[in-house]
């Protein structure tokens, strides 16, 4: 379908994708796209999507929308990484059009002022980031025959972090993720899930609902991708603990050198302080993964335990409470 090389770097919201994200949008060979499906939101695709369902025609048609989206927000967030298919004129003209984008929005003229990429050839590898479609990935995989990673976060720090988020007011739509009924509904019909009754998850506390949504998501995407050596499980803190080391791995399997320009922006991620901000890029990557054992008591880590432990996903994470 599309004849650039195209990475997939897909997760749950607050798993670390955005940092993986911009990693690879440092890369000089790159053109990074910051969550399309999201910007433009196609609900009649199911998030939890099999390889052989009918909606797949949905989703083919979908796809070209998605990978060709030049909205701010999709081919413009910071920070910005010079490109080696960009002449100085192109990656000027790219840079100053952003910007003008950015303060067009923040004066209440969003839509006057786009960024401007201007391309002589497309650019050698497509990376698309997403927060929406972890559960269509192997999909999108086969349409596409993409390289995917698949970021995994503890389920605490998942938990933790959509929690203070949720309170600060940072996310969209007036309803707690924790009391959407109709998105639990959803996710239960779509995995084929017969262990819980959306009865059973209204009766949870909050924390193990947003447990089951863990591990009902992560579950059918290692289901659906598990047979495929395109497809590499990520799990975050490893990236916390190693990064050099693990964001090597990631680049050697999707078969895309290290240059210099990614490793700095590797280096000067990882110098952030403890309390860098809630959606920073910078901090200090192992403190930050692990923020969760201050922030959640042992009641409830113990309960987000008992209800993981009963996901395949929650296996990544036995030995890590």
């Amino acid at each position: 379908m599309n004849q650039q090389k195209l990475i997939l770097l897909f997760g749950m919201p607050r798993s670390g994708t955005t940092w993986l994200g911009k990693l690879f949008d440092a890369q000089r060979q790159t053109y990074y796209l910051h969550e399309p499906d999201s910007v433009d939101a196609n609900m009649r695709i199911p998030l939890l999507l099999g390889c052989d369902d009918t909606a797949v025609s949905e989703l083919a048609e979908q796809l070209p929308r998605w990978l060709n989206n030049k909205t701010e927000k999709v081919i413009a967030s910071r920070p910005f990484f010079s490109k080696a298919y960009l002449n100085p004129v192109s990656w000027a003209l790219f840079l100053a059009s952003s910007y003008a984008t950015k303060l067009a929005g923040r004066l209440g003229s969003r839509g006057l002022v786009k960024p401007v990429r201007l391309q002589a050839a497309a650019a050698p590898v497509l990376v698309w980031k997403s927060i929406e479609s972890l559960g269509r990935m192997a999909a999108i995989r086969q349409l596409t025959d993409a390289y995917s990673i698949h970021i995994l976060r503890h389920p605490c720090g998942h938990i933790a972090s959509t929690l203070k988020g949720q309170d600060g007011g940072l996310f969209d739509g007036s309803i707690p993720i924790w009391q959407d009924w109709d998105l639990f509904d959803k996710l239960l019909q779509q995995s084929g899930e017969q262990r819980f009754t959306l009865d059973d998850i209204k009766a949870m506390s909050k924390e193990q609902r947003l447990a089951v949504r863990w591990g009902l998501i992560n579950d059918f995407a290692l289901a659906q991708n598990s047979t495929t050596q395109h497809n590499m499980v990520l799990v975050y803190e490893d990236l916390c603990k190693r990064p050099l080391e693990v964001f090597n791995t990631c680049l050697a399997f999707c078969q895309l050198p290290a240059d210099e320009q990614c490793l700095a922006y590797l280096h000067s991620s990882t110098q952030g302080g403890e309390d860098s901000a809630y959606y920073s890029t910078t901090k200090d990557p192992l403190t930050s993964a692990y923020k969760w054992r201050k922030q959640l008591s042992a009641e409830v880590q113990q309960q987000i335990f008992a209800v993981v432990m009963q996901f395949n996903a929650g296996r990544y994470y036995q030995d890590d409470f």
